[in-house]
């Protein structure tokens, strides 16, 4: 018979005590990891390093204190073959905690190769445990076989590597919680690693082996973990690990106590039946005392912990994402299950998943599903489908779920409104859901869909507030550029404009500058788009305009002004925004006008007639022509500027596009022949520059009936008030 299988090799004695209180505190982490519910790919790498190094140390425990080196070379046998396998669940524990599993797949594929072909060898052959030997201390150990050095080779630089890894991780990680875990985690398995250093005595080198104290302490470090740190990612410690290791260590004592006392001279069946019937019986009373506990102490289980764990947490968050991530983190771990949030856009009728990507297909619920959701106010499982009242909505439903893959639909609502959806999907074989797991779900809705609805109230009013900012800051700039209604006189020159947004900020601008030798300058431009970003460009170019009057007054000219400003504002604009412009000198000593345009509107020159037309005109009206491109384009800004006569009383009309294509009451546009034909047949007391906008202003308001116009208008009208010379019309090439 097997040592193994021979009841008198199981001789205890307190030499082989320190291998067992190893054992028991190793077995403590294996019931956590095993009946928990936690992070899957934390817990089963978990119970294989667990589940290799118990046999280990109970082998070794059993070993040291055998009757004969027969039952100790089979333990020591038994106990060696698991430990590759045990340092690889603890190499993969590592990397799955760094986040690193994939990129190692193919040395832990390996380490798992190297393990499984440990494991048969060494169960099976002397390969591993040569023999038995005796320590300077005087305690049974093995003389280590050929297959010990490749695979502590291997052993060591798996867990070397998985060390690295955890520690980089650690060391990145920016979460408290997160560097906890990863500390936890690399502590613990580190400490347990040294029990590595009894492989020395297989080769004679030591006095006694100390692999249970390292196994103790790694042991201890890692409950501590979990109850403290979290390391499973269970956010709640389940009260069934406890419970069944104190059923099986009552059950344990109860047996090894009939065995050694009572049942010693009965038959094997007899024995058998009564070890049996004490296992039960203090598994019994275990149950019965945990029972009592839980009448005694309502709503302290572990659901209720995890929940209100959540209810702090989820209060605490300011996204939708955020919101999702923490909800289906909560749910799967309570429940079990697979669960996914999925969120309905605000603007239409599709959804869409945490991470903020569209759903399409059958995924995406009906329309007059989510109403019939938002009454239930409780998980909708499939199995419920065929019993619910439903009608019409049975197939939408249905289909929902078949393209989920789900067993229930748990709605989330706010103030009678579904702000979100959680899909649950089921995971093992488990189909029933205890009562606390339903309340658990409907109150975990109940907090989610508030937190929903608290994140929608939050990112609006943070949206309309940075509106109102940018709108303000926006208006605050070009109300400081753009001249005020006052007329301005300079040198014979009066000059009086209006700025009219179609917002609180737009793209239109105007300035007059005095410049030496009694000319006046007059620039008008209007900025593509309007808001915030033309407001800017427009201010770009107002300082620009401003920098190239400052820097040379005596000798500028628009050219030279309207290339400054194309600088500008392809600088600022980055291609994105066009800027119309037209820029002229007005010189009264030389009675001319000197003018550039790059894209903007051509201005008009209006001349009191003698005597009226025939069809009632009494104003001379003509273009001032120049051809150019709009500023920023990137294109040739100005093909040439030009130059005209001008006289005293002659009136100069700029404006913006805005003010002929505003849309009135009729929905036509204002026009540029209407314009033309009220500027033709002004009153003689009407040719003054303040008039003439009271004029147009009127005839403006007339058209739009009360409707707010479509685009910024602005209107820049100047007179020559006295006349010192003339010229002829000519044009310069730049």
């Amino acid at each position: 018979m097997s040592p193994l299988l021979d009841a008198h090799s199981y001789a205890l004695g307190l030499v082989g005590l320190p291998f067992l209180i190893a054992a028991s505190t190793l077995a403590a982490v294996l019931l956590y990891a095993l009946v928990m519910r936690g992070s899957s790919h934390l817990r089963l790498p978990m119970i294989v390093f667990t589940g290799g190094l118990l046999p280990f140390v109970a082998s070794f425990g059993l070993a040291v204190a055998a009757p004969d080196d027969a039952a100790a070379h089979a333990f020591f046998r038994f106990g060696t073959a698991f430990v590759p396998l045990g340092a690889t669940g603890a190499m993969v524990f590592e990397l799955a905690l760094a986040g690193r599993l994939r990129a190692y797949r193919v040395p832990v594929g390996f380490a798992g190769v190297v393990a499984v072909g440990f494991l048969g060898l060494g169960l099976t052959t002397n390969l591993a445990v040569d023999h038995v030997l005796i320590t300077p201390s005087g305690l049974r150990f093995f003389a280590a076989g050929p297959l010990v050095p490749p695979a502590s080779i291997t052993i060591t630089a798996v867990s070397v590597a998985a060390f690295v890894e955890a520690f980089r991780a650690a060391r990145r990680a920016t979460s408290a919680s997160r560097r906890r875990q990863l500390w936890g985690g690399l502590v613990a398995l580190a400490v347990s690693f040294f029990a590595m250093t009894d492989v020395l005595l297989a080769y004679g080198v030591g006095y006694a082996p100390m692999s249970w104290l390292f196994v103790t302490i790694g042991s201890l470090l890692a409950l501590r973990s979990i109850f403290q740190d979290d390391l499973l990612r269970a956010q709640s410690l389940d009260s069934r690990a406890p419970v069944t290791f104190l059923a099986l260590s009552l059950a344990g004592a109860a047996a090894w106590v009939l065995a050694v006392y009572v049942v010693q001279p009965w038959p094997a069946w007899i024995v058998g039946l009564t070890l049996l019937i004490g296992a039960l019986g203090a598994r019994l009373t275990v149950a019965l005392v945990a029972r009592i506990w839980a009448v005694r102490t309502p709503g302290e289980g572990p659901l209720d912990r995890l929940l209100r764990q959540y209810g702090a947490r989820v209060r605490q968050l300011t996204r939708a994402d955020e919101v999702a991530a923490l909800t289906t983190e909560v749910c799967q771990i309570a429940l079990g299950d697979d669960v996914q949030m999925i969120t309905p856009a605000r603007d239409d009728w599709s959804w869409r998943n945490a991470d903020g990507t569209p759903i399409d297909g059958d995924r995406v619920p009906d329309p007059l599903v989510g109403p019939w959701l938002a009454e239930q106010r409780r998980p909708v499982f499939a199995r419920d489908i065929e019993s619910a009242e439903v009608g019409d909505l049975r197939p939408s439903i249905e289909r929902l779920m078949i393209a989920h893959a789900a067993i229930a639909l748990v709605p989330l609502t706010a103030k009678d409104e579904l702000v979100g959806l959680l899909i649950v999907r089921q995971r093992g074989r488990r189909t029933g859901r205890r009562p606390a797991e339903l309340r658990f779900l409907a109150a975990v809705a109940d907090r989610a869909g508030a937190a929903l609805d608290y994140v929608h109230i939050a990112e609006e009013a943070a949206a309309r507030a940075d509106l109102v900012r940018d709108v303000e800051l926006a208006a605050a700039v070009q109300a400081g550029f753009v001249p005020g209604t006052e007329p301005s006189h300079h040198h014979g020159v009066t000059v009086v404009g209006s700025w009219q947004p179609a917002s609180e900020c737009g793209g239109d601008w105007w300035s007059r500058y005095a410049l030496p030798g009694g000319r006046t300058l007059v620039v008008i431009g209007d900025v593509t788009g309007s808001g915030v970003a033309a407001a800017m460009v427009t201010a770009a170019a107002r300082g620009a305009c401003d920098a190239a009057v400052a820097a040379r007054p005596d000798t500028l000219d628009v050219l030279t002004l309207l290339h400054q400003l194309d600088h500008a504002v392809r600088q600022v604009g980055a291609g994105r925004f066009h800027l119309t412009c037209f820029a002229a000198v007005i010189d009264p000593d030389r009675g001319e006008i000197h003018f550039a345009n790059a894209g903007h509107v051509a201005p008009y020159v209006c001349r009191a007639r003698a005597a009226p037309t025939p069809a009632g005109d009494t104003v001379e009206l003509s273009a001032l022509v120049a051809r150019g491109n709009p500023l920023g384009a990137g294109a040739a800004t100005v093909a040439k500027a030009a130059t005209r006569p001008i006289g005293p009383g002659d009136l100069l009309i700029w404006y913006t596009d805005g003010l002929i294509e505003c849309h009135g009451a009729d929905g036509k546009q204002f026009g540029d022949r209407r314009l033309q034909r009220v500027l033709k047949r002004l009153a003689g007391d009407e040719l003054d520059p303040v008039a003439v906008q009271q004029r147009l202003g009127a005839e403006l308001a007339a058209h739009l009936g009360g409707l707010p116009i479509d685009d910024d208008m602005t209107l820049v009208v100047a007179r020559l008030d006295r006349h010192i010379g003339g010229t002829a019309e000519r044009e310069a090439r730049p």
